[in-house]
Parts: structure tokens; C-alpha cells; sequence
């Protein structure tokens, strides 16, 4: 299995930093956030681009994935304005564009809350459409769209739970649409993390990793003694199911404060409950 993390954690850093930190502590690769001043879209231009390339060979780093950041920017494929919609598209189908350029095959996606006083029927053509056209630019590129699924808690009410991303996944019915688990969503909705590997199945392709307080969408580091998912556990069951591929570590807010410290831990534990449930690195 490869580890990463999400580069959200050092947003108070510049995002060499993230290469170096990710190179410190054995990480293969890093998850690079595409928000300001990481990798926003607008701001990566040529010149960037082959920069941010040449901190992967420097610190022999992959990039496991591009988070494009929509759920703090006016982006929303689900918008009731359609100018927004259509400004979403634009800009996820450019991060895609990006995404390959800075040599990555996978780009998650999330569909924030559309608003209130908007019919989910309606908000779900508006999401189909847009991951349609997104999806068609990807499987061009050879890059995969991972959507992934958010709690009520932080703003999700279209893709919560298991069910959702396989009908998404069928409704938009493009090849490069693929899928993930996010290890709060499931716990809080009270699903098995078995029902992602049985429904997804190979579409199933990236994990993020925390600990949770069990009530909120809170990301805590995994090693938090209050944490109560059983991520030993966890662990046991990904291994049933044969998952050998990129697992990404991903902490935000307060941990922002002092990241290499909560990362540096996180991952000490999470080297530990990989050898205590028999999971090989790389």
C-alpha cells in the first residue's frame, strides 16, 4: 500500500514544503490541493506546472492525487445559478487538464450542497451533466474522476452513502468515473465499510484517512486517543478485500497550527496498524 497526504494540512506553507516534509517522513507520494497558494488552477501557468514537476523527481515523490478546491470556492456543479454550473464545469474540466500535466491519473471531485430550496431531483441532472463532460475530458487525458462522498454534517446531501456514488457512477455511465472511500462518511451514516468494496468494486480506488469524534465530519489525526473509529479494524477488512493502492492521510482544521507534528503521528500509527494487520508498504 502507498501513503500519502493531502497538502491542505500545510496550507500555511508554501507547497515545496509539503515535498520536502512528504520526502522526510518516507511518504511515496503527496496529494497535492488545488487551492491557493498549493495549485490553484488560475495560477498555473507553464512555468508551474514544470516546477511543481520538478519538486517530484527532487524529492522522489508521486502526486497520488489532485484535489481541486470547490467546497470553499464559488464552484458548483449544482448550483441554481447556471452561470455558476457552468463556470464548475470549466474549471474541474481544467483541473483535470492540470491534473494530467503535473503527471497524475486521478482528480477527486466532491458535489458540496447546492442550497436550499433546490429540488435534489433537479441538483442530481445538474450533477450528472457536469460529471459527464468532466468524465469525457478525463478518459481523453487518461486521468480518473473520483467522486467522493461527504457526511450531512460538512455540507453533503446528494453523495452520502454507498448507494449514491454507485448510482451516480451508473447514471453518468463514463469509464473515467471512478470512486473512493473517506473513512467519516460511512461511520456517521452508520454503513459497513464492506458495502464500498461490494458495490464499487473496481471502482472503488483511493481512501482517506483520520480519526473521528463520531458525531461531527471532523478530521482528527489517527493517532487521537478520544478518536473512536476502529481503524485497526479498518484495516482488517480492506486487506479481506484484496485494496493494495494509494491511502492517503488527510487532516484539516485546527491541525493547521503545527502539521508536521500531527502528521509526523499519524503516520506512526498508521505504519503500526498496517504491520499489526499485515499490510506491506509500496
Amino acid at each position: 500500500m502507498r501513503l500519502s497526504f493531502l497538502t491542505l494540512l500545510f496550507r500555511r506553507f508554501p507547497l515545496e514544503y509539503a515535498f520536502k516534509i512528504g520526502q522526510a517522513y518516507g511518504f511515496e507520494g503527496i496529494e497535492v490541493w488545488g487551492g491557493r497558494p498549493h495549485a490553484y488552477l488560475p495560477d498555473m501557468d507553464k512555468a508551474a506546472i514544470a516546477e511543481l514537476c520538478s519538486w517530484k523527481k527532487k524529492y522522489g515523490l508521486e502526486i497520488s492525487m489532485f484535489v481541486p478546491e470547490i467546497l470553499s470556492y464559488p464552484y458548483s456543479m449544482c448550483s441554481r445559478l447556471a452561470k455558476e454550473r457552468k463556470d464548475a464545469v470549466e474549471y474541474l474540466t481544467g483541473s483535470v487538464e492540470l491534473a494530467a500535466a503535473m503527471g497524475t491519473d486521478r482528480i477527486q471531485i466532491t458535489a458540496p450542497h447546492p442550497g436550499y430550496m433546490v429540488d435534489k431531483d433537479e441538483a442530481w441532472e445538474h450533477l450528472v451533466y457536469g460529471l459527464t463532460k468532466i468524465s469525457e475530458r478525463a478518459g481523453e487525458l487518461g486521468v480518473r474522476v473520483i467522486i467522493e462522498h461527504l457526511s450531512y454534517s460538512e455540507g453533503g446531501n446528494l453523495l452520502t452513502t454507498a448507494d449514491d456514488l454507485v448510482k451516480i457512477i451508473k447514471d453518468v455511465d463514463r469509464p473515467a468515473l471512478c470512486s473512493m472511500i473517506d473513512v467519516v462518511p460511512p461511520f456517521l451514516a452508520n454503513e459497513p465499510y464492506s458495502e464500498y468494496f461490494e458495490k464499487l468494486g473496481d471502482k472503488m480506488i483511493y481512501l482517506h484517512l483520520c480519526n473521528n469524534d463520531g458525531v461531527t465530519e471532523v478530521h482528527t489525526p489517527l493517532d487521537d486517543p478520544n478518536g473512536v473509529l476502529p481503524l485497526k479494524d479498518f484495516f482488517k477488512v480492506v486487506k479481506r478485500y484484496g485494496y493494495n493502492d494509494w491511502a492517503s492521510i488527510e487532516l484539516l482544521t485546527p491541525y493547521w497550527r503545527d502539521p508536521e507534528m500531527y502528521l509526523a503521528g499519524s503516520l506512526e500509527y498508521l505504519e503500526k496498524l498496517l504491520r499489526e494487520v499485515g499490510i506491506d508498504r509500496g
